[in-house]
């Protein structure tokens, strides 16, 4: 990827704002950041012993997930929740 733009990073960060609502976590922030050619996503969730930190990796297939392929926002998804699995649900 080359050097985002902010179009880029906003596209970005409305599809793991969506992607995040798809999992159901009942209290948490996030960032999205380009690094290496990827984003980077940081997760704070609320966990039943306090809060947990997670970064997650995504590359082009976070946009393509949050333009309506189900397979890829299906698959972008249990990656995330294996990652996510402490965080408290609604």
């Amino acid at each position: 990827m080359a050097e985002p733009s902010e179009a880029d990073l906003a596209q970005a960060r409305t599809a793991v704002s969506t992607l995040l609502e798809g999992l159901g976590l009942s209290a948490h922030l996030y960032a999205v950041e380009a690094r290496e050619g990827r984003w980077a996503v940081i997760v704070e969730c609320a966990t039943d012993s306090g809060w947990q930190r997670t970064e997650l990796q995504a590359g082009a297939e976070l946009l393509v997930a949050s333009r309506g392929d189900a397979k890829a926002r299906a698959a972008l998804l249990a990656e995330w929740r294996t990652h996510l699995g402490a965080c408290k649900r609604d």
